[in-house]
């Protein structure tokens, strides 16, 4: 058995996998596992995927058949191949610098094993025509209060976590925003979340088809709170997921988490005033702001 599970889900990757591929093969630390699960890809990701299996026996291919619908229920579903002590999620169109298993392995191997542990590192946005236009990370919510409105996790493609968490994940059933979020979501409310804040160590590719979409590059693109009045403060999928969230966990969380969460989920009903004032009350934020998510909920549509 490996020490990591790494998972890639992939989809129509064939422009971009075999670089990925050759990034892990290439890491310093080579006590590894890489689990492939295909979404139904028309184009020549399974035959570059089974070459390199061929070539490495620590690239499986689980050729199932299986289609699950997504980037996000991909990774779920390979969870359940997982058996090593940790587990990293792996997208088919980045590419890893040589040291990033071993930098994340290091810092994890100091955090207590006995609960839900994760570890979050950072990336460069790289775009192959332009170079390296930022960090992919700008905020790293340390609570709920910092994360929920956000409508989003860190990035699954930095994180690294244990066998307690995948357990936990692995309770999960029904519809959810994206396997970051639910990750993110557990480690703030049942486990320890570990931050890496200064250590980038992959190329977070930026292309037409990236399933997160784009991706704030700058501080200054805190004034899009400004600019986009039309999105809403609280993405639906996000929030139902966080409901559903409640509903699953919820006899496992402690009465101050459980409280702060059914706080989120009744605000859309309230007046807006009301929510200011809860906002301020509770300390809800966005890039560590009460102000920012403030002007977000007087200029835009709540929900």
């Amino acid at each position: 058995m490996a020490a990591v599970d790494i998972l890639m889900a992939t989809y129509n990757g064939a422009s971009y996998i075999e670089s990925q591929i050759l990034s892990i093969i290439s890491q310093s630390f080579k006590d590894w596992q890489l689990l492939i699960h295909d979404d139904g890809s028309v184009d020549d990701t399974i035959s570059i995927v089974k070459k390199w299996a061929s070539i490495d026996t620590r690239i499986k291919l689980l050729d199932d058949g299986i289609k699950t619908g997504g980037a996000a229920k991909n990774f779920m579903y390979l969870l359940k191949f997982s058996t090593a002590g940790y587990v990293m999620f792996c997208d088919q169109d980045d590419i890893w610098f040589d040291n990033k298993v071993q930098e994340m392995i290091s810092v994890m191997s100091k955090q207590s094993h006995n609960i839900p542990q994760v570890v979050y590192s950072n990336s460069y946005v790289w775009q192959p025509s332009k170079g390296i236009l930022g960090k992919a990370t700008l905020t790293f919510p340390h609570n709920l209060e910092s994360f929920l409105f956000l409508n989003s996790g860190m990035q699954g493609c930095v994180a690294l976590f244990n066998a307690e968490m995948r357990n936990l994940m692995l309770k999960w059933h029904g519809e959810l925003a994206m396997h970051d979020h639910i990750l993110h979501l557990i480690g703030l409310t049942m486990g320890n979340v570990t931050y890496m804040p200064s250590s980038f160590l992959m190329l977070y590719r930026k292309h037409a088809t990236n399933v997160t979409g784009t991706t704030k590059t700058h501080v200054l693109s805190r004034t899009s709170i400004v600019k986009n009045v039309n999105i809403p403060v609280v993405s639906q999928e996000h929030y139902e997921a966080i409901r559903l969230f409640v509903i699953q966990y919820g006899n496992l969380l402690s009465i101050n988490k459980r409280n702060i969460l059914n706080t989120y989920l009744k605000l859309p009903m309230k007046h807006v005033l009301r929510k200011i004032f809860i906002i301020s009350r509770y300390g809800f934020r966005v890039y560590d702001s009460i102000l920012l998510l403030i002007i977000k909920v007087l200029i835009r549509p709540y929900m």
